[in-house]
């Protein structure tokens, strides 16, 4: 983008940042108002990072590659994560609409704040810039490109926000599933009624409910992040026999831990059940 002109026209802005980032990686971009932000706490909304705040710019993209979702070695997501590409593009994004407009823009930081909130939705900011839609296993789906990556930045820069996306899930295949079967491929693989993590229900082939065990799902999915380190670490602490404790610090759940930590950059999922078996989006994931 070029330099900083006095005279802007917003509609051209919106479209030279969507251009941007379509051509620096993103595989979607969008923008969401950021008053619309009404069903999300007070203290993380928009203009809670950014006072004066007029819109989020939201890309996706970086999703695990189809080699990934192959492996049965699961172990290797937790130390080769590829969220930190978006959010490097994003980084990218805000420094260039500060340089080319003159506004202010303001990357949210991946991670959480107070009491292990987001400071941000990212969800919730995909699903307004019309980047995606819900789905009954939680993650926001693009109906072509399915699960990714999301990162956003909050500006000053006021550009209308996009309409919402045409839902994703359930896809045909898992309309079809549910009209046998009563259920659908994540359904399935990991039944809240079974000791899984989700539940829901169609009527007329529409996501009419959802059940989702967050703290269930959050002991299986970040068992080589941040929260298993803590617990490996507690444990270790309180561990009063010196051999045993030296065995749990060198042991390959703390060490696999350190990696993930330190090289992933990210908060790694260490399950993916529910997408691996997610037919939105399913072609781009299946190579020779």
């Amino acid at each position: 983008m070029a330099e900083a002109s006095t005279e802007i026209d917003f509609d051209k802005a919106k479209a030279e940042i969507k251009a941007y980032a379509l051509k620096n990686g993103a595989l979607v971009a969008g923008i969401a108002d950021a008053e619309a932000f009404v069903d999300a706490p007070e203290g993380f909304r928009p203009a809670d990072l950014l006072p004066k705040a007029k819109s989020v710019i939201v890309v996706g993209g970086a999703q695990p590659r189809a080699g990934d979702w192959q492996s049965p070695v699961y172990e290797h997501m937790e130390t080769m994560g590829t969220s930190e590409r978006i959010n490097s593009l994003a980084l990218k994004i805000a420094k260039a609409v500060e340089d080319r407009y003159g506004y202010y823009a303001l990357f949210v930081p991946p991670g959480v704040n107070r009491a292990n909130q987001p400071f941000l939705s990212i969800g919730y900011a995909a699903l307004l810039a019309g980047c995606g839609s819900s789905s009954l296993a939680g993650p926001v789906l693009h109906k072509d490109y399915g699960f990714m990556y999301y990162a956003a930045v909050i500006t000053t820069l006021p550009l209308k926000g996009d309409a919402l996306a045409e839902a994703a899930c359930p896809a045909p295949e898992c309309l079809d599933m549910w009209n046998e079967r009563g259920t659908t491929p994540c359904l399935d693989i990991c039944p809240i009624n079974k000791g899984g993590c989700l539940g829901g229900k169609i009527e007329h082939g529409k996501v009419v409910e959802r059940d989702f065990n967050r703290a269930r799902c959050g002991t299986r999915v970040h068992t080589h992040w941040v929260p298993g380190f803590q617990k490996i670490l507690e444990a270790t602490l309180n561990e009063p026999d010196k051999d045993k404790r030296k065995m749990m610090l060198y042991g390959s759940l703390f060490t696999r831990s350190l990696w993930s930590i330190t090289y992933a950059a990210q908060s790694q999922a260490q399950c993916f059940e529910c997408m691996r078996v997610c037919p939105v989006g399913k072609e781009h994931r299946t190579k020779k």
